[in-house]
C-alpha cells in the first residue's frame, strides 16, 4: 500500500475514532450538563487536572520514542511496558495517600473519596501505552477507533443512568474510570502483541534519552495549561470553575479532536520520509493547509455563536460560559496551527529545541496567570489568549526553520483561509442577527449552515489548493 493511501486510510479511521468519540462524548456531556450542576463539573475538573499530569509522568515520552523506532524488539517493548506500569502504580499510591490533603486544600471534603476512584484511570491508561504506540507506528488506527467508540458509549450510558438516579458528581467520576477501563480491555483484545517477562535497563535508557525532553515538555504543558483551573478552584467558587472549564471543554472537543487526528497520522507517516527534505516540507505544508482549512470555519462559528451554543445545547444555567468559549476558541485556533509544527521537532529528533519553545510559551503563560488571576477570571483569559499567540508563533518560526518553511510563507499560505472565513462569518452573523433575535439552537444551525456554504463557495471559486486536496482525500 502506498504511503499516501496509508495516510488517507489512517486519517479515515482516526477520524472515525476521534470524531466519533468526540461526538458521543459531547452528547454525554450535554445530557450530564442538563442533569448536574456547574459545581459538580468544577470539582471533577480539578481531579482531571491531577490525573492528566500523572498520565504524562507515566508515559515519560516513551510512546513517541517507540513510534519513532522502526527497529524496536519485543524485549524493548516489554521493558517499556513494565516500566510504565510500575510508574503508574507508584503515582496512584502517592495520590491515594495525598487525597485528603488535596480535598483540604480546596475545602471540598468529598474530593477524598472521589479522587481515589478517579485516579484509577492512571493505572488503566498505563496498561495500554505500548498497544497505542504499536498501532500508531504501523498506521493501524482502527483498533483505537473501535475501543474509544465502544468505551464512551458504555461509560456514558452508565454515567447518564447514575445522574438520572440522582447520584450527582459520582456519575462524572464513573464516566471517567469506566471509559479508561473498557478502552484498555478492548485494546488488549485487539492487539496481537503481548509483553514478555523481562525488563532491560538498556532499553529503558535508550528510549528515555529521547523521551526525557518530551516528559519535561509534557509536564510543563500540562501543569501550566491547567494552572488556571487549580487557581480558580482555590480563589473562586467552584461554580465559576465549572463555567470556565465547560467553555474550554467544549472548545477542546473540536481542537483536541482535530489535533489528535492530525498528529496521530502525520507523525508516524512523515517519520518515514524524514530523510527527504523536499517531500517533508511539501507534506507538512499540505498537512498544515488542509488542517487549518477544516478547523478555521468551525472556530469562527464558535466565536460568533458562543451564546447560541450555550443556550441552545447546554441550557440557560450555562450561559455564563459563553465568553470563556469565545476566547478559548481563539486560543484553540493557534494551538491547532502550532501543533502541526510540533511534529517537525519530533521527526527531526529536535526534542531539546521543542522543550525550549515550550518553556518560552509556558513562562509567558505563568506570568499572565499569576499577574491577572486575582484581578478577574476574564482578565486572565485575555492574557492567556495573548501569550498563546506569542508562544505559537515561536513554535512555527523554529519548527518551520527545520524544513525551510519560513514564517512569512506560512502566513501567506494561511491568508486565503483566514480572509475567506472572515468574509463568510461576518456576512452570516449579520444576516442571522438581523432576522433572528433569539439565541437558541435554531439560530446556531442557521449561522453554521450559512457560514459553511459561503466559506466553501469562496474557497472553491478562488481556486484554493487545500479544498482540492480535501476533495481528493474524500474521493480516495
Amino acid at each position: 500500500m502506498g504511503l499516501k493511501l496509508q495516510a488517507i486510510k489512517g486519517f479515515a479511521w482516526t477520524s472515525v475514532g476521534t470524531v466519533g468519540y468526540g461526538c458521543l462524548n459531547l452528547l454525554v456531556t450535554i445530557l450530564l450538563a442538563r442533569l448536574l450542576t456547574p459545581h459538580d463539573f468544577g470539582v471533577i475538573e480539578l481531579l482531571v487536572v491531577f490525573s492528566g499530569i500523572s498520565d504524562i509522568i507515566v508515559d515519560s515520552g516513551f510512546s513517541q520514542a517507540v513510534i519513532r523506532d522502526n527497529e524496536a524488539t519485543d524485549e524493548d517493548l516489554s521493558s517499556v511496558f513494565f516500566f510504565n506500569l510500575f510508574i503508574g502504580i507508584i503515582v496512584y499510591i502517592a495520590l491515594f495517600v495525598f487525597a485528603p490533603f488535596i480535598a483540604s486544600f480546596y475545602e471540598t471534603p468529598e474530593m477524598t473519596a472521589l479522587s481515589r476512584v478517579v485516579f484509577l484511570t492512571i493505572i488503566f491508561n498505563s496498561f495500554s501505552v505500548i498497544q497505542n504506540a504499536q498501532f500508531s507506528r504501523s498506521l493501524n488506527f482502527k483498533p483505537y477507533a473501535v475501543a474509544s467508540m465502544v468505551a464512551i458509549f458504555v461509560s456514558g450510558s452508565a454515567a447518564i443512568s447514575m445522574a438520572i438516579c440522582s447520584l450527582g458528581i459520582w456519575a462524572l467520576a464513573t464516566n471517567l474510570v469506566l471509559f479508561s477501563f473498557i478502552r484498555m480491555l478492548i485494546l488488549w483484545m485487539m492487539s496481537s502483541w503481548k509483553p514478555k517477562m523481562c525488563l532491560h535497563l538498556n532499553s529503558i535508557n535508550r528510549y528515555f534519552s529521547f523521551g526525557f525532553n518530551l516528559l519535561v515538555q509534557g509536564l510543563l504543558d500540562k501543569i501550566v495549561t491547567n494552572l488556571e483551573s487549580l487557581l480558580i478552584g482555590k480563589y473562586y467558587v467552584k461554580q465559576q470553575l465549572g463555567f470556565f472549564s465547560q467553555g474550554r471543554k467544549l472548545d477542546s472537543y473540536v481542537i483536541q479532536t482535530s489535533n489528535n487526528v492530525v498528529q496521530k497520522v502525520s507523525y508516524p507517516l512523515l517519520a518515514k520520509i524524514q530523510g527527504d527534505e523536499d517531500r517533508l516540507k511539501s507534506g507538512y505544508r499540505m498537512v498544515m493547509g488542509v488542517t487549518m482549512c477544516c478547523i478555521t470555519p468551525i472556530i469562527a462559528i464558535m466565536v460568533c455563536g458562543a451564546e447560541d451554543i450555550m443556550l441552545g445545547i447546554f441550557g440557560r444555567q450555562w450561559l455564563q460560559a459563553s465568553p470563556f468559549l469565545r476566547l478559548w476558541a481563539l486560543c484553540g485556533w493557534m494551538v491547532t496551527l502550532y501543533s502541526v509544527f510540533n511534529n517537525i521537532f519530533l521527526v527531526k529528533g529536535k526534542s531539546k529545541l521543542l522543550l525550549r519553545c515550550s518553556i518560552f510559551r509556558q513562562v509567558l503563560r505563568v506570568l499572565a496567570i499569576i499577574l491577572l488571576v486575582r484581578v478577574s477570571i476574564m482578565s486572565m483569559m485575555y492574557g492567556i489568549v495573548a501569550v498563546t499567540f506569542m508562544g505559537g508563533f515561536n513554535y512555527i518560526y523554529w519548527g518551520g526553520k527545520q524544513i525551510h518553511y519560513p514564517l512569512w510563507e506560512v502566513l501567506k499560505d494561511l491568508s486565503g483561509i483566514v480572509i475567506s472565513v472572515a468574509i463568510a462569518s461576518s456576512i452570516s452573523t449579520l444576516l442571522t442577527r438581523t432576522f433572528l433575535t433569539q439565541h437558541d439552537f435554531y439560530s446556531l444551525c442557521i449561522l453554521s449552515l450559512t457560514t459553511f456554504l459561503l466559506y466553501i463557495s469562496i474557497m472553491y471559486y478562488s481556486g484554493n489548493p487545500y479544498i482540492k486536496e480535501i476533495l481528493t482525500i474524500v474521493k480516495k
